[in-house]
């Protein structure tokens, strides 16, 4: 529920209601007196720490560096006169307030249609691939931190924040790296299952196209692939040129090569495998004579 404010500004902007909060910062809608515009003002709690001040305000900085239509565009960062960190953003909201995904999932019964929710899925992986070649990362995405425009545009809301603001963030060498995508990947086909099917990702889960009639079953290959803890998608363009409403979607799901190398279960029982008694173990010794 928004609240209505009175007269109260942030530079040029005049704050209109407030839309609860997200990462910390209370959130307001704000109207522009230049443009006339409505904006999103996030405004953080004062932080007396010098260093997780710079640290925050670091991170915008980089963040804001980030131009792409499904990553929120941090269009200012600065603060105000009570040294509280505030960041404006375009406002994705309607009149009602603002749309997250997993608030649409709740008004939609859980589910979204088909090409819904297919759009869905290459809007977050499209926006996570452009933020992964300005080397930001973000790790699995939370559906209350993606914000629904009026067009039905997904935009994720300060992705990268949280590894940005770390002390001293960890050196990526490249195993990691590639286990941090695939996380993302995997975090993106399991909010794409419930998007398409209603339903929770489980280990026994179904297969989508036995829950919508007529579906793709390129769907079902697509899912045991991206949802695959181990050998799942381990770049964000096989995941992409996979998703089956790609013309050349078959060629990529057919052409997934595994990630790990697969042990053969039977050899090494075979190669440990000694025997429990001492009849076992002179049969053994005949055996080997």
């Amino acid at each position: 529920m928004s609240t209505p404010l009175r007269h109260e500004y942030f530079g040029p902007y005049k704050l209109i209601r407030a839309l609860g909060s997200a990462h910390g910062a209370a959130r307001f809608v704000v109207l522009c007196n230049r443009t006339d515009t409505n904006y999103l003002l996030y405004r953080f709690d004062r932080i007396n720490n010098p260093k997780l001040r710079r640290n925050l305000f670091d991170a915008f900085v980089k963040m804001s560096t980030l131009d792409h239509p499904h990553l929120l565009k941090i269009k200012s960062v600065s603060y105000d006169d009570h040294g509280q960190l505030c960041v404006i953003t375009p406002y994705t909201g309607n009149h009602d307030g603002l749309v997250t995904l997993d608030g649409l999932l709740e008004t939609q019964g859980g589910k979204l249609s088909v090409p819904e929710a297919a759009r869905a899925i290459e809007h977050l992986l499209d926006a996570i691939a452009s933020a992964h070649k300005q080397h930001i990362f973000n790790g699995p995405i939370n559906p209350a931190d993606i914000l629904i425009d009026r067009h039905g545009a997904l935009q994720i809301q300060f992705y990268g924040l949280s590894p940005l603001t770390q002390d001293q963030p960890p050196a990526i060498n490249p195993s990691d790296r590639t286990s941090k995508i695939a996380d993302e990947i995997r975090s993106v086909a399991d909010l794409g299952y419930t998007m398409l099917t209603g339903l929770k990702t489980r280990s026994d889960r179904i297969a989508p196209s036995r829950v919508i009639k007529k579906l793709d079953r390129n769907w079902d290959t697509w899912f045991d692939i991206g949802l695959d803890p181990i050998d799942g998608f381990d770049t964000l363009d096989h995941a992409i040129n996979a998703l089956p409403t790609k013309p050349s979607c078959t060629e990529w799901l057919t052409n997934k090569s595994p990630r790990r190398p697969q042990v053969h279960i039977g050899s090494m029982l075979r190669r440990f495998r000694t025997p429990s008694t001492p009849n076992a173990q002179a049969l053994e010794q005949g055996k080997r004579k």
